[in-house]
């Protein structure tokens, strides 16, 4: 597995390519904003882009869905079943970040604990809700795809539509601390961090 970092969008969110290097096959997570860069080491790297996988619905994660589906036709938007603001842009907030109303039609709707197989790549979904009604990790050969969930020494913000604090408390301690402490975690914004410092140092939940 090979995972490339770029930070895209108004609000410097992380978004990652990622993919399996025997099959070439890979998806995008979080496209914050379309950055024609990454189109470019896509064909670079003969990368067959099968999916944009969204942690969660906010306007600044999804700003580069439309060109990115422009430059891969055929390309599906995977997101979590709960999450209601994608088509609502109201609740999206992206007419705020990007001057303009961003609605997201999603092809595959996922449950948390289910699965998808992408290359010989095995994607784990992790319903963790808190941040929004619908957010969600990645987990894949021991990296963890968290969004908004989960930061470096710090957690999503809980004051926006559909979130909710208790919610957010009890996704982080009962399914990401459970998982082993040297699994990598690359958020939605900030730097990357692991399981066992989260547990040891983050002071928003211990």
């Amino acid at each position: 597995m090979q995972i490339i970092h770029y930070v895209t969008g108004p609000i410097q969110v992380n978004t990652y390519v990622v993919f399996d290097e025997e099959s070439r096959k890979g998806f995008i997570v979080d496209p914050g904003g379309y950055d024609k860069r990454i189109t470019d080491k896509i064909n670079e790297l003969g990368i067959d882009l099968q999916y944009i996988i969204l942690t969660h619905g906010h306007g600044d994660h999804i700003g580069g869905i439309e060109g990115f589906r422009r430059d891969f036709p055929g390309i599906q938007v995977v997101a979590n079943k709960y999450e209601d603001m994608l088509m609502d842009s109201r609740l999206n907030d992206s007419r705020s970040l990007f001057g303009r109303d961003i609605v997201v039609n999603v092809d595959k709707w996922v449950d948390d604990f289910d699965t998808m197989k992408i290359g010989n790549l095995e994607l784990l979904f992790i319903y963790t809700p808190g941040h929004t009604k619908g957010g969600m990790c990645i987990l894949v050969e021991g990296h963890l795809f968290s969004g908004d969930t989960l930061f470096r020494y710090s957690i999503g913000r809980t004051d926006f539509y559909g979130g909710s604090w208790p919610q957010l408390e009890k996704s982080i301690k009962t399914k990401l601390y459970t998982l082993p402490d040297d699994t990598v975690v690359l958020p939605g914004h900030m730097g990357f961090t692991t399981i066992g410092d989260e547990k040891k140092g983050n002071p928003f939940v211990r």
